[in-house]
């Protein structure tokens, strides 16, 4: 297993967890607060700092063009997933809202959130489908 592969699996892993944290702390935690606001950042935190030293780690061998490759599919992927995505939740807040009221001011940064979270899972889903695919002929 190469670099990106880990790091496809720790993203993957790590993703729903702190969707959950996120879901609980909007959903559970009835008025915001400063100690509430808190709790985003030591996931977060730990989340990014790992994926930095993952990252750094140098392994045996350094990537080849096609892991470059495997890589920018799936980067496409996950951009073209979150445009979708994005233009679909415009288009239901547009019908939903109508043009001349207006919508919650914690509608726009969850949504950010999602996509966020939509673009790491797509991302690091179309990187172990692609190496599946890559390994199918070859033995383990």
């Amino acid at each position: 297993m190469n670099r990106s592969q880990k790091s496809a699996w720790f993203g993957l892993t790590m993703s729903p967890l702190l969707l959950l944290l996120f879901a609980w702390r909007v959903f559970f935690i009835p008025t915001p607060s400063q100690l509430s606001n808190l709790l985003l950042i030591p996931p977060a935190f730990v989340f990014f700092v790992s994926l930095f030293f993952s990252l750094q780690k140098k392994d045996k061998v350094d990537l080849d063009e096609r892991d470059k490759c495997i890589s920018r599919k799936a980067l496409i992927a996950a951009f073209s997933s979150i445009a979708g995505l994005l233009i679909g939740a415009c288009i239901i807040v547009l019908f939903i809202a109508e043009p001349t009221t207006s919508i919650p001011i914690l509608l726009l940064p969850a949504l950010l959130y999602i996509l966020f979270f939509v673009f790491i899972i797509a991302y690091t889903v179309a990187i172990l489908i692609q190496y599946s695919w890559a390994n199918r002929g070859e033995l383990s």
